[in-house]
């Protein structure tokens, strides 16, 4: 197991305390878990950019790395919505699309194809961690004003939906062929 698919590792384990603390109610706790997930989010950075320095990208940790973010990401907007601070609708979203592109992944895996994150899919990351950072923001200091996140709740939707509409254009052809 190398370095990178380590830090991703310790992604997946961190979402538990992230959760945890963030449904407490209790604003230390909350602090807690907004440092937990400042870590777990830099792992995401690091992973990355280590496997690729050190040539040690593989297919395992390409595949780890989409499933740690889900399970972060997915697990602390269930914190948010438990809080009441983000919609329903908008996990309904996330998760929609994820499974999506899952099930593309895995159709594209049984055809011998690993399909790796593209822009889209790392802007869409990116956006639902900085939205994530703002919802902490709201939740610890009262800014951004709730109007403002379901503003920015419509286009996390949007970016998140624009991702897999984009995967299951440039991936049509795994569709394809006899079965």
């Amino acid at each position: 197991m190398n370095l990178p698919n380590l830090l991703t590792i310790s992604r997946i384990i961190l979402t538990l305390p992230v959760l945890l603390l963030l449904t407490t109610g209790n604003t230390f706790a909350h602090y807690l878990s907004a440092f937990v997930f400042a870590v777990a989010a830099l792992t995401d950075f690091f992973d990355g950019r280590i496997a690729r320095k050190r040539g040690m990208v593989t297919d395992l940790g390409k595949f780890l790395d989409q499933i740690s973010d889900k399970i972060l990401v997915t697990s602390v907007f269930l914190g948010f919505m438990a809080l009441s601070k983000v919609s329903v609708w908008l996990l309904f979203v996330i998760v929609f699309r994820d499974t999506i592109v899952s099930g593309i992944r895995m159709l594209a895996s049984s055809q011998g194809r690993v399909i790796a994150a593209d822009i889209f899919g790392k802007a869409k990351t990116a956006v639902q961690m900085a939205f994530i950072v703002l919802l902490y923001t709201q939740l610890l200091w009262g800014f951004p004003d709730q109007g403002a996140t379901v503003w920015l709740e419509f286009v996390v939707a949007v970016i998140t939906l624009v991702s897999g509409f984009n995967y299951l254009l440039k991936n049509m052809q795994i569709f394809e062929g006899g079965q």
